[in-house]
C-alpha cells in the first residue's frame, strides 16, 4: 500500500525483471568485470554466495560468479575473502561467503547458538560435544595457529594407543571445531584445496558489535527482499536461513517492518497472496531493461534457493538430483539450468574430466514450450565454450543428439 492507502499493483513480468536485476543476471554474462567493488556489490545485493563441496564442474561459489561475470581469476576472490577480509565465511544460506558488513548479524547468531529449538533433539544430543573437547581445540589453535580438521587426526605416538577412548576424543574434537565455528569462537581464516583452515575468531574477525535481536530477525526479511525484489512470504522462507523463525515470528517481522515503512505491500498480477518489497524497488521498476543474454546457472545459485519462486515466476520446476539414486534421476547428477533472455529454458548435465581436459555435456534438455532458434544455439555454444575456458578444459564433448 502507498502512504495514501492506494494499492500498488505490479505485473509479473516486472517482478521477474527486478528479480534478475537484483541477482545480477539481467545483463549478458561478462558485460561487467569482476573486481573488488563488483564482488562486494554481488554479496550485498543477494546476501551471500553459497559454498558446497561438490566439484563435478567447479565449486559452487566460483561457478555462481562465472554465471554473471564470465571467466576471472579465482585467486582474486580468495584474496578478497581471506586476506582483504571483504567477506567472511559463516551461515547465510547454508554455509556461505557473506559481506563483511553482515558480520554484526553473524555475531548475533553466534551468541544465540545453538538455537533453543535444537534443545532435546536426538540428533543434537548425538552431535554436541563436551566442554573439555572445546577447550582442547581452542588451546591447540591458540598455541599452534591455524589448523585444518585433518590436523585433529591421531599423531604418530597416539596411533600406538589401541583404545576406543582416543578415537572418540579425536572425532569429538573435529565436531567441536565445527561447533566452535558456529558459536563464533573459531573462524575460517582461509582454505587449502577447499579444505577449511580454522583459527581463533579474534585473529580473523574485526572488532565490532553484534546486531540486536530485532535487527537479526528483520534480516530474514530484508536480506531476502534485497535479493528477490517483490516476493510473498513463501518465497522468502529458506532464502536467508541464519535466523530460524517460525510462521508466527515471520508474520511479526513483516508486520513490524510494514509499520515502520521499511517495506511496502504490493499486489502482483497472477501471484497468490500479498507480496512485499523495499520501497526503493517500487520506484523506477518500469524503467528496468529487459533481461538479455544466455548463461548457465549453478544448482546452488541464489536464484534457485527458493524452488517455489522459480516454479511460480519462471514456470521452472527444479530439483537437485545429486542425492537421487542414479536410476531415478530424470535429468542428471549436477544439472545446470539454462537462462536465456530472462527465461529458464532448459538444463544440461556437465562433467569436467580434469585428467583429460575435457568438459563433457552428458545430456541436454529443453523445456516443452521452448523451441531453440539458431540464435539461441549460437549463444548456448558460446556459454559452454566460455565455461570450458574458465575450467581450463581444452575440449568439449557434446551428447550425440545435440
Amino acid at each position: 500500500m502507498t502512504p495514501s492507502g492506494r494499492s500498488i499493483r505490479i505485473s509479473r513480468e516486472a517482478v521477474v525483471r527486478l528479480w534478475l536485476h537484483r541477482q545480477g543476471l539481467a545483463q549478458p554474462r561478462g558485460s561487467r568485470r569482476l573486481d573488488r567493488r563488483a564482488f562486494v556489490g554481488h554479496l550485498e545485493r543477494t546476501g551471500a554466495l553459497q559454498l558446497d563441496s561438490v566439484n563435478v564442474v567447479d565449486r559452487a561459489h566460483y561457478l555462481t560468479l562465472w554465471s554473471r561475470f564470465g571467466p576471472y581469476d579465482r585467486a582474486d576472490v580468495d584474496r578478497w575473502v581471506y586476506e582483504d577480509r571483504l567477506a567472511y565465511e559463516y551461515w547465510g544460506h547454508e554455509a556461505s561467503i557473506l559481506p563483511i558488513s553482515h558480520l554484526p548479524l553473524g555475531r548475533r547468531r553466534m551468541r544465540r547458538f545453538p538455537p533453543a529449538s535444537w534443545s532435546g533433539r536426538a540428533w543434537w544430543d548425538r552431535f554436541a560435544t563436551s566442554t573439555a573437547s572445546k577447550r582442547r581445540v581452542l588451546r591447540r589453535l591458540r598455541a599452534e595457529g591455524p589448523l585444518e580438521s585433518v590436523d585433529f587426526q591421531p599423531q604418530p605416538a597416539e596411533r600406538e594407543e589401541k583404545t576406543d577412548s582416543l578415537a572418540w576424543r579425536l572425532k569429538e574434537d573435529k565436531r567441536s571445531l565445527k561447533l566452535l565455528w558456529h558459536d563464533g569462537r573459531v573462524a575460517v581464516s582461509g582454505r587449502r584445496h577447499f579444505r577449511c583452515v580454522y583459527d581463533v575468531a579474534e585473529r580473523v574477525y574485526p572488532i565490532g558489535p553484534a546486531a540486536s535481536l530485532t535487527e537479526y530477525h528483520d534480516s530474514w526479511l530484508l536480506v531476502a527482499l534485497s535479493g528477490c525484489g517483490f516476493a510473498p512470504e513463501r518465497h522468502l522462507v529458506n532464502y536467508f536461513t541464519g535466523p530460524e523463525l517460525n510462521a508466527a515470528e515471520r508474520r511479526r517481522v513483516i508486520a513490524r517492518n510494514l509499520r515502520k515503512k521499511r517495506i511496502v505491500e504490493v499486489e502482483v498480477e497472477g501471484l497468490r497472496g500479498p507480496c512485499y518489497a523495499l520501497p526503493e524497488h517500487v520506484d523506477g521498476i518500469d524503467e528496468l531493461a529487459e533481461p538479455a543474454g544466455t548463461t548457465l546457472i549453478c544448482p546452488f545459485d541464489s536464484l534457485l534457493w527458493q524452488r517455489k519462486r522459480a516454479a511460480e515466476l519462471l514456470d521452472f520446476y527444479y530439483t537437485i538430483e545429486i542425492y537421487v539414486p542414479a536410476a531415478k534421476r530424470r535429468y542428471g547428477y549436477y544439472v545446470l539450468p539454462i537462462l536465456h533472455d530472462g527465461r529458464l529454458v532448459g538444463r544440461l548435465d556437465p562433467k569436467l574430466h580434469r585428467d583429460r581436459g575435457v568438459l563433457e555435456i552428458r545430456a541436454l534438455h529443453f523445456e516443452p514450450d521452448f523451441a531453440p532458434s539458431a540464435r539461441f544455439k549460437t549463444r548456448l555454444d558460446d556459454a559452454i565454450a566460455d565455461l570450458a575456458n574458465f575450467l581450463g578444459a581444452v575440449d568439449i564433448a557434446m551428447p550425440p543428439s545435440s
